[in-house]
């Protein structure tokens, strides 16, 4: 199955990070989508809907952002796939260009965190995970001393990857965390959940990000021409019921997401030229890597350690910063990996730039559900 791709016209965030009260999901939004309508050079009469991703803003979000930008009266959908929410709102965006519903669209995503979570983010109060005190920092710390024991790697391997995506946010003006990290810090931070501590773990974080999305007969109607990069297709799979203990690490969920990815796409796994993986815990990354089919199952920490997924190395992964550094509002998080890889494939990352980038892949993987190995998982390829 292929659709047709839609063009990237248009990006623009607001720095992530902890606001006050009087900084508002609303107005993050409304600045997000600001930004990202003057980098298109597009007018508010030329949009035709408005897709919302977010977890924790609400009923009609979505509208009350709308309102606010001068979109209202417009189509408003909102979406809730947990940290996936804002990737899902750019692939029903992408369909519904290909489909011919609409010729410009604005997606959002976007979540005002500090004065809503306390703690770390947890399963529904229904789901039997949550009832037995289950947080997501726990699971990733089984994870973490599972694929130590059987893959022989290090701890030390595994809090590279915090060292990689603290190194890269250096050069990333929206990032909440901009200054390098050691390893003895990863090492020696405040423990969260043994092996993992609070710097392999992705902070509580407000923020909003935001494309404009065009079809071709878009691109026209907003006057441009020549290169603009593409989404190829945006793959959605849910986590699958399991059987037995399984393997922890095996995250057949990521390689069923993949496998939607390249047929969407038409691309594979070798033509990408970087990534931007929901590193949520360091350990996320690593197995998620393997679970693609990037990284040879069971290297995927040494890899971090050596360099390989790093900026110059063989695939860098996260050159945004990543969710450890970048910061991880959950419902922004999707669409702030859109905005990082238009801008690689543009060409304007800056110091952060991968060279020659001309394919790129953003995955994000959204809650959990008892029973199953995962909540929702997206898959964006993009190309330039």
């Amino acid at each position: 199955m292929s659709l047709a791709p839609a063009h990237v016209a248009g990006a623009g965030m607001v720095r992530f990070g902890k606001y006050p009260a009087d900084v508002t999901l609303e107005r993050m939004a409304a600045g997000a989508a600001r930004a990202a309508l003057a980098d298109a050079g597009a007018d508010l009469g030329q949009v035709d809907g408005l897709y919302v991703g977010h977890v924790f803003g609400g009923p009609v979000a979505g509208q009350r952002v709308a309102a606010q930008v001068g979109l209202d009266g417009r189509p408003v959908s909102n979406h809730e796939n947990y940290c996936a929410s804002g990737a899902t709102a750019v692939r029903e965006a992408w369909v519904a260009l290909a489909a011919g519903l609409h010729d410009v669209v604005l997606v959002i995503g976007v979540e005002k965190m500090t004065d809503r979570i306390s703690g770390g983010v947890r399963p529904d109060p229904g789901d039997l995970d949550a009832a037995v005190g289950y947080v997501m920092a726990a699971g990733h710390a089984m994870s973490a001393r599972r694929y130590m024991a059987d893959h022989g790697a290090t701890r030390e391997q595994i809090a590279a990857v915090a060292v990689k995506n603290h190194a890269h946010s250096v050069h990333n003006p929206f990032a909440q965390y901009r200054k390098p990290i050691s390893l003895e810090q990863v090492l020696g931070a405040r423990q969260i959940a043994e092996p993992l501590g609070l710097l392999d773990c992705s902070p509580i974080s407000d923020g909003a990000a935001a494309v404009v999305l065009c079809s071709p007969a878009g691109l026209r109607r907003l006057g441009l021409s020549g290169p603009v990069p593409r989404v190829l297709g945006v793959g959605l799979v849910s986590g699958a019921v399991q059987t037995g203990l399984g393997d922890l690490n095996a995250e057949d969920v990521s390689r069923r997401a993949g496998e939607e990815a390249w047929k969407l796409s038409g691309v594979g796994p070798d033509e990408i030229d970087l990534v931007e993986m929901h590193d949520c815990f360091t350990i996320a990354e690593v197995v998620r890597m393997e679970g693609l089919g990037l990284v040879p199952h069971g290297r995927g920490a040494a890899w971090a350690a050596d360099g390989h997924t790093a900026l110059g190395g063989r695939l860098p992964v996260n050159p945004s910063g990543g969710l450890l550094s970048r910061g991880h509002p959950v419902g922004a998080t999707g669409a702030a990996q859109v905005c990082e890889l238009t801008w690689q494939l543009r060409g304007t990352a800056g110091g952060r730039q991968v060279d020659g980038a001309r394919t790129a892949l953003a995955y994000c993987k959204g809650g959990t559900v008892n029973g199953t190995d995962g909540g929702s998982v997206t898959t964006v390829v993009m190309a330039r």
